[in-house]
């Protein structure tokens, strides 16, 4: 039986190298276990639901799964996307209930709440998004669950960046939630442009 594969991007290797050696509050390490706990919610189901995976990615903006040789379900497909927030969510009680005094768990419990609810935003290529997509299948055909999904990643993308510009320039806070929600949003222009074009 063939293993599945890890593949991480080296700028973001690089990238977590730099805030590593920054890191003056360590929140990064937690913050690191609580993305590892939302991604074993997904190897779970992955491994309850019998697919087989490929690989394992990780770039600059997240991870993804590739499943090896067969088509899911909308089904298995949803219960997929929606097994990474249900881990981030427990993750964050679970921390929240058994440890709230110790700085690692209080940092774990809010990196795994804000983890979970960001995958649940409906955008496309988040969890939320593709449990969108497929319970829009079920109704709609292809095409328009596409366009349904775009609107709705613009929508929040578009809301997420006003936000994260407000707070840099407002607050003079939150640049890496500036940098974060302007990397998204360019990366959903560059998809949409290639799907016209």
């Amino acid at each position: 039986m063939k293993r599945w594969k890890i593949r991480l991007a080296p700028m973001t290797a690089l990238l977590f190298l730099g805030l590593f050696l920054f890191d003056r509050q360590a929140i990064l390490i937690p913050t690191i276990f609580a993305a590892l706990f939302h991604e074993c919610g997904h190897l779970f189901a992955a491994r309850l639901l019998k697919i087989p995976l490929r690989s394992l990615s990780l770039d600059l903006l997240g991870a993804r799964l590739s499943v090896k040789g067969r088509l899911l379900s909308y089904g298995e497909e949803w219960l997929l996307a929606a097994s990474g927030p249900l881990f981030s969510l427990a993750g964050a009680a679970l921390g929240a209930l058994l440890w709230k005094n110790h700085p690692f768990f209080v940092s774990f419990s809010c990196a795994s709440l804000l983890l979970g609810l960001l995958n649940l935003a409906p955008i496309r290529s988040f969890d939320g998004g593709r449990m969108l997509e497929c319970f829009l299948s079920l109704f709609w055909e292809p095409g328009r669950c596409r366009r349904a999904l775009s609107v709705t990643s613009f929508i929040c993308l578009l809301f997420g960046f006003a936000a994260a510009t407000y707070f840099l320039l407002r607050a003079g806070e939150g640049a890496a939630f500036f940098f974060f929600s302007a990397s998204l949003f360019s990366r959903f222009l560059g998809d949409v442009k290639n799907e016209i074009f």
